[in-house]
């Protein structure tokens, strides 16, 4: 078994310091963490206010030494009046003496290593144009020069999909993961407002960080983890599966960048080698539309893991369950109906404690084959939380 990098060890303290201050965000963090390592970049989309800005910040600056120096980061907020000079710097007066037509990118765009652009689909052609060589092919075209860029990972956030526009297509097809987010339940907000009063009245911890030469070595290490033939077989027989049985179609260029993917996901799982199970972590990569996203979950958990698979399918039963109870209660919410109500709830939290029961079996059907638990447990949390919902809507 080859030695894991000393510095995973750094990453996984980071997650795990980002995972305790940020509810219900932990699949965003791995997926962020999954972009750093695999030179990839990642979009979250979502409503105002549910701390997509917050969390790219918090992410961001854990890359950096101890002297405040490291990796270049880059932030700005895009609308449609974005002028190039201010994402790529100004054009030289020097250069247009010399009739040259040079950009000035010093603490620009060009020069970051990190990058975060906050409604990145509000943006000019003139800006998108430029953006797309930076994203994919990592040069920046300045005069008469062709230039490389650092670019590590670039994050763009947005609160709707891009519109139907052949750049906004382009743009969000250089996106190889993307998450939707939303606004927190109602347990976990209360623990973000406890959390808030908190750290008003204590000083926050240290924080965990990692410098560039650290974070290199884990890029390195990553991109020469071995994908076996079975990984490769099975993204053959799911992307068959996706265009056949669903119509979902990625491009060849887009499968490729995947195994980057599969490799960084496998490093921070603490391997050495790609597994099957590594595959979930594709659910972000394939898919176009939000409405393709519970059926390629479906298919790559079957393909890394049909205890998985059961888990998934498990979870969404329980949240159908709990949104037809929730639709009751809320069509008899007069309060001579309470007694309806609470029948209602009884019968979904009945549901969803059998729910919860086939998830303990499966769960230790998944431990007793030494693989992870983190769908079944994800599935368990949103029985938990539905349960409580259930209760608390009907007022037991």
């Amino acid at each position: 078994m080859t030695t894991l990098p000393p510095a995973l060890a750094t990453l996984i303290q980071i997650e795990t310091e980002l995972r305790t201050g940020l509810f219900e965000r932990d699949e965003a963090i791995r997926a962020a963490l999954v972009a750093i390592i695999g030179r990839s970049h990642l979009v979250l989309l979502g409503p105002p206010g549910t701390a997509k800005s917050d969390l790219i910040k918090q992410i961001s600056e854990r890359f950096c030494d101890p002297t405040g120096q490291g990796l270049n980061y880059f932030v700005y907020l895009l609308t449609r009046f974005t002028t190039p000079e201010e994402l790529f710097g100004p054009v030289s007066v020097h250069g247009l003496k010399n009739d040259t037509y040079e950009r000035i990118t010093t603490h620009k765009l060009p020069k970051a290593q990190i990058a975060f652009l906050d409604e990145i689909f509000k943006s000019s052609s003139a800006v998108l144009n430029i953006l797309l060589t930076i994203l994919n092919e990592r040069v920046f075209d300045n005069g008469t020069q062709r230039q490389p860029v650092p670019l590590i990972t670039l994050f763009g956030a947005s609160n709707e999909m891009p519109q139907e526009a052949s750049d906004l297509e382009a743009l969000w097809d250089r996106f190889l993961l993307r998450l939707e987010v939303g606004y927190l339940a109602e347990s976990n907000f209360e623990k973000l407002l406890q959390m808030q009063v908190q750290g008003q009245q204590t000083p926050p911890a240290p924080l965990t960080i990692m410098s560039q030469t650290e974070l290199v070595a884990l890029q390195q290490f990553a991109a020469a983890i071995p994908i076996p033939p079975s990984v490769t077989n099975a993204l053959v027989t799911l992307r068959r599966d996706l265009s056949q049985q669903k119509g979902i179609i990625a491009s060849d260029r887009r499968w490729v960048q995947c195994l980057r993917v599969l490799q960084a996901h496998a490093l921070l799982e603490g391997r050495d080698v790609v597994e099957e199970d590594d595959l979930a972590i594709l659910s972000y990569a394939l898919w176009n539309q939000p409405e393709q996203k519970n059926d390629i979950t479906r298919m790559v958990a079957k393909l890394a893991n049909p205890l998985n698979a059961k888990a998934s399918e498990l979870k969404d039963t329980a949240l159908a369950v709990w949104s037809e109870a929730k639709a009751k209660m809320d069509a008899n919410s007069a309060d001579e109906q309470a007694t309806l109500r609470a029948t209602i709830a009884v019968e979904a939290i009945s549901k969803l404690k059998k729910i919860e029961s086939q998830l303990v079996v499966l769960k230790k059907q998944i431990v007793e084959q030494n693989r992870p638990t983190k769908r079944v447990d994800q599935a368990m949390s949103v029985v938990k939380t539905s349960k409580q919902a259930a209760m608390e809507g009907s007022g037991l």
